[in-house]
């Protein structure tokens, strides 16, 4: 008998958000290059962040295909990333994945979660602020390319986590 894989259901269509795989890692690599190139060479550094063992990836899928990722660092409870591609922005997948984090952490006994963003990403602040996210400090020359960085951080506590 097969076995049913596990899916979070969100809008409409069943997609789900799972654990990612070595053959998520070169979409993992070409998105980080195409929205946080401004930033620095992430195409270079998030791959290395996929092979940590003290980092938990998931990928939000759609249609079949993956269209977002997310990255825990399970130590600290820090998110090392949210990427969306620009075209699938705004339609809930950002918070979905975000959500799926803060489940996971909840699950680990993580009572906080954190996460540098650029100080000048207006969007990403606006995104974490509705999430329940605070800003707590900043850091200067955060990126490889050199822009300052707000640190956020948000209290999770135990969550009541569901499955669909």
């Amino acid at each position: 008998m097969a076995r049913k894989k596990k899916e979070r259901k969100y809008g409409k269509q069943r997609d789900l958000i799972r654990s990612a795989t070595k053959g998520d890692c070169n979409f993992i690599r070409k998105l980080s290059g195409e929205v946080f190139s401004v930033f620095g060479d992430y195409s270079e550094i998030i791959p290395q962040w996929f092979v940590n063992p003290d980092v938990i990836t998931v990928t939000y899928v759609k249609n079949g295909h993956p269209v977002g990722f997310a990255m825990l660092y399970v130590l600290t409870g820090e998110i090392l990333a949210i990427a969306v591609p620009p075209r699938h922005q705004r339609r809930r997948i950002g918070s979905a994945l975000l959500n799926h984090i803060e489940c996971l952490a909840s699950q680990l006994g993580l009572r906080r979660l954190s996460l540098h963003t650029a100080k000048e990403n207006n969007v990403a602040h606006l995104f974490f602020q509705k999430a329940g996210f605070e800003v707590i400090g900043t850091q200067e020359n955060y990126y490889p390319r050199g822009q300052p960085a707000l640190i956020i951080s948000k209290h999770i506590g135990l969550l009541p986590c569901t499955r669909s």
